[in-house]
């Protein structure tokens, strides 16, 4: 959940590792800090707040001569919060007690308070709230007991349960960085006369275009002309680089004023370039070939369970929908974080599906590799091919290719996801011949239709401003939908609650009357998805039902519907389109309903409060 950043070379270094903190801000920014080989001694300089916080304060130091910034080793980091409140006492590097070693850590360490009572007994002084500080105390206490500052550090992480990446830098070795992994991303950067650490590669690949990862259970030594790597027990590894894509302009919002409305608005783009690789004709099956999924093994599934959180657990609660429709096989959707012990439901016959933005969501690989344990197939569906989701899936894994995604909360990889969904959903139908022929064509064919579609949504922007804004005031939000669009309603809750601080809740629009109608008055708006089709007529009366109890009233409908233009204040219209293919639509006036509500109040809109894009911690 945290960002780290490392260097070993010649260049400057504080302009340097800032320049790889602001690309790992997405991962946390409740607090940042550096820590530098200078002279004889390591300068940590550390802040509560975001990396332009830090960067006032290291032009301060400068100014002053706390930092001279030509050291040619530090490591970086950017925290998110979870053991110890967000203060610059809590926030990374951490010192030892005699301030020998800085350490900075994304993960959590589960059993630290066990080993801060033992250090604390051997007469240990703690300064921080965090679980961090256990690493560098206990390792700074190994040193006391052998020479070797490698075996110092494998002795130390043997004693940790839980996750972590690690980054250390010694004051007796002014030209290492030392680092170690388990369960949280670390990706080593290769340069000339100079190398990297860092928590991935977009962030490196802006700097060299060689890099090696670092496995679980994995320790390396970054010196500027060589990099080491060696096992928990000690033994050298052979590891070879791979050639990396350099990442040009991921900080450019392209005219926009905040990421997230540029990524919403390449929504269109992303569906075209999936289009272009998986279904380039209508006419022809879906080209997911490349799974290595037998047709005996489809032929066989008994169940599917998709694993997720967050957003993409409403994508897989709207591809629910779809896959039993068009393959009748049935889906079932837990949040991975549920999902507590191996199903004993799974058999071999059982198809996992994870799905995960950056393939490093703690929660969702807990659960996979819980679920794979049965033995049965997992199909992983990320944004990122360099990520441990793909690392497990292997052979059975689907891009989702939505591009790097700053901001914080999810959309353009929201539609990506439940895109690639629906095209494994009649890649599958089409194996084993559930589905009419003539229907899948015609799925098909309005699925190739989806971004001009969406391009006729996008340009809307303007005038679902004018019409959301008046609502900015509302302490509260209810979002309904029926059928496949009851995962959009909790979406659309989830996106107004990230972005604008608002509370809101989503639900099946048929449950209102057991129980939430009680919550309704004229400042709760109720947020109705009507789309033409099975669901219609009672999403209607399910409004009525709202309607008449004084709240405000606000539709997402197609155009030219007008019984929703007689009932609703509020009508955000969206192109036509069959009610099977709408979440691609109605998602999108919820998007800017949440954008443009955040944006009147002043939120943070690419940096919500207490959020993190990737949640590397169970």
């Amino acid at each position: 959940m945290c960002g780290i950043i490392g260097y070993v070379g010649d260049k400057e270094i504080v302009p340097l590792l800032l320049k790889g903190l602001q690309c790992l801000e997405y991962r946390g920014y409740d607090s940042a800090g550096i820590a530098i080989h200078e002279g004889h001694h390591l300068n940590v300089i550390k802040t509560i707040g975001k990396i332009a916080k830090l960067e006032e304060v290291l032009k301060i130091k400068k100014a002053t001569n706390g930092t001279n910034g030509h050291s040619n080793c530090g490591i970086g980091h950017t925290r998110w919060a979870t053991h110890g409140e967000p203060s610059n006492i809590n926030a990374h590097p951490h010192f030892d007690t005699e301030e020998k070693i800085a350490v900075v850590h994304n993960g959590i360490i589960r059993n630290y308070q066990e080993v801060k009572d033992k250090l604390i007994n051997l007469g240990i002084k703690f300064v921080t709230q965090t679980d961090t500080e256990v690493i560098v105390q206990l390792i700074s206490e190994n040193l006391k007991k052998t020479k070797s500052i490698l075996d110092a550090i494998l002795k130390a992480v043997k004693e940790l349960e839980g996750s972590y990446a690690i980054a250390i830098l010694f004051k007796d070795e002014p030209d290492k960085i030392y680092a170690v992994r388990k369960e949280a991303p670390l990706v080593i950067g290769i340069g000339n006369d100079e190398n990297f650490v860092a928590s991935d590669i977009p962030t490196l690949s802006q700097f060299v275009d060689k890099v090696i990862r670092l496995n679980d259970n994995e320790i390396t030594v970054v010196a500027k002309n060589a990099v080491e790597f060696y096992d928990l027990n000690g033994g050298r590894i052979k590891k070879e680089p791979q050639i990396v894509t350099k990442t040009k302009d991921i900080l450019d919002k392209k005219g926009f004023k905040h990421y997230l409305a540029k990524e919403i608005n390449e929504q269109a783009e992303v569906i075209s370039n999936l289009l272009k690789d998986f279904l380039p004709n209508p006419e022809k099956p879906v080209q997911l070939n490349h799974l290595k999924l037998e047709p005996d093994f489809i032929k066989s599934i008994d169940r599917i369970l998709i694993l997720a959180c967050g957003t993409a657990y409403h994508a897989g609660l709207t591809a629910k929908y779809v896959i039993e429709n068009l393959t009748s096989i049935p889906t079932e959707v837990q949040f991975a974080s549920e999902f507590l012990s191996a199903n004993s439901l799974l058999t071999k016959r059982s198809l996992v599906i994870g799905i995960s933005q950056s393939g490093e969501t703690a929660d969702t690989i807990t659960a996979i590799k819980k679920a794979v344990l049965t033995g049965a197939t997992l199909l992983g569906i990320t944004n990122r091919a360099d990520s441990a989701l793909a690392d497990l899936a292997k052979e059975h894994l689907i891009l989702s290719k939505a591009g790097v995604e700053i901001s914080v909360a999810a959309t353009k990889t929201f539609t990506a996801q439940i895109a690639v969904l629906y095209l494994f959903a009649v890649y599958t139908a089409e194996i084993l011949g559930t589905a009419d022929k003539t229907s899948l064509i015609k799925i098909k064919q309005e699925l190739r239709e989806l971004p001009q579609l969406i391009d006729q949504a996008l340009v809307r922007a303007e005038r679902y401003q004018e019409q959301v804004i008046k609502y900015a005031d509302k302490p509260d939000f209810v979002f309904i939908g029926r059928g496949i669009n009851y995962p959009i309603a909790l979406e659309a809750a989830l996106k107004l609650k990230e972005l604008s601080y608002i509370h809101a809740s989503g639900y099946a629009s048929g449950e209102m009357k057991h129980g939430p109608i009680a919550v309704l008055d004229p400042n709760v708006p109720v947020v109705s998805i009507v789309v033409s089709g099975e669901t219609y007529e009672r999403v209607i009366q399910n409004s009525l039902e709202a309607k008449s109890r004084k709240a405000p009233m606000i539709a997402v409908a197609i155009d030219g519907d007008k019984k929703a233009e007689s009932i609703f204040d509020t009508v955000l219209h969206i192109p036509q389109v069959s009610e099977i293919i709408s979440p691609f639509l109605t998602v999108i006036p919820l998007q800017f309903l949440a954008y443009y509500i955040a944006e009147e109040l002043g939120r943070d809109i690419d940096q919500p409060r207490n959020l993190a894009k990737s949640v590397t911690v169970e």
